[in-house]
């Protein structure tokens, strides 16, 4: 029994040993995001009334860095 108990411990440390560890996932960028942007030479047009606009123009939207997320554990 003893003997079979520390097979087992030792494949089980061999396989915890062996197994790839996971990479940290890379922020996301402004191409991540389906945001309008403003290139130059664009028309503007004009708008009256209530209607859809399928291409607005958009200079600037938010501040999008990145913070890293730190975790003291613990309580949820």
């Amino acid at each position: 029994m003893w003997i079979n108990l520390l097979i087992g411990l030792l494949f089980s440390a061999i396989s915890y040993l062996l197994t790839p560890k996971p990479k940290p996932p890379k922020p996301a960028t402004l191409d991540d995001f389906n945001i309008p942007k403003a290139n130059e030479g664009d028309e503007i047009g004009k708008v009256y009334g209530t209607v859809w606009v399928k291409s607005p123009h958009v200079a600037w939207y938010g501040d999008f860095g990145t913070t890293p997320i730190k975790s003291s554990g613990g309580k949820k």
